[in-house]
């Protein structure tokens, strides 16, 4: 059996009122543009989650509303641990997801998520896209993990299914 893991870091936030706390900072409009490329290219490219977890910061929850409407069904939670979550708590939530699903999304921030697309990535996939390098806003790294269980979560064994920019997706649309 297998389970699918896809990751996508927020999409673009906006700086422009430094009194916001980061935690309250909500997406650019360059953001906002770029969640419908990253909408269509989650539907085209990935299955969609049965279940998502989503930092509640607010340009997370921006970025969920504006992908929401490719996996209608999901059931949705907020989890304050994804607020600048390390390696061992994504590892943490994933193991706790439930374990009725079969694809999971998590919506967060770096250096997080990137730091858990190397765990879980097999070290031949690590140079397949520029997304481990940097995991840029919008980015996307969705994984084929070989586990009847989210709890059997090991580092190293994630089959990269998909991996896609905000960038990269403009440039294919031209």
């Amino acid at each position: 059996m297998t389970k699918t893991l896809i990751l996508l870091r927020h999409l673009k936030s906006d700086w422009g009122d430094p009194a916001l706390a980061d935690r309250d900072r909500p997406l650019a409009e360059r953001g906002m543009a770029a969640g419908i490329l990253v909408r269509a290219a989650l539907t085209e490219r990935c299955p969609p989650p049965d279940t998502v977890r989503c930092s509640p910061a607010r340009r997370t929850r921006d970025t969920l509303d504006a992908v929401r409407d490719a996996f209608p069904a999901a059931e949705v939670r907020f989890e304050d641990a994804l607020y600048q979550a390390s390696v061992d708590t994504l590892r943490g939530l994933a193991a706790g997801l439930p374990e009725t699903a079969k694809t999971a999304l998590l919506i967060g921030h770096n250096p997080g998520l990137l730091e858990f697309a190397w765990f879980l990535a097999r070290p031949e996939d690590l140079s397949a896209h520029p997304v481990f390098a940097k995991f840029p806003t919008g980015g996307v790294a969705a994984f084929s993990l070989p586990i009847d269980g989210w709890g059997a979560l090991a580092g190293g064994e994630g089959r990269l299914l998909a991996a896609f920019t905000p960038r990269e997706l403009a440039r294919d649309r031209r």
